[in-house]
């Protein structure tokens, strides 16, 4: 599709060498810092005891 079609025109498409890229950099440092902030409040959300209990096991820490 063109830039006529979608409006978008290289959004999710790779660079070419020696191209500049489709955002502007302070649009991808605002995005990346809102990306960042979403998964690190899952990252820090506790695992589920199943979780924590198959990763004991694994470890060989239980007998089962």
């Amino acid at each position: 599709m063109s830039k006529d079609e979608t409006g978008t025109a290289g959004v999710g498409r790779p660079l070419k060498s020696g191209t500049k890229p489709v955002l502007d950099r302070q649009v991808q440092v605002h995005i990346g810092r809102k990306l960042k902030a979403v998964y690190d409040e899952v990252a820090a959300e506790p695992l589920p005891k199943e979780i924590l209990d198959l990763l004991a096991k694994l470890e060989g820490r239980t007998k089962e």
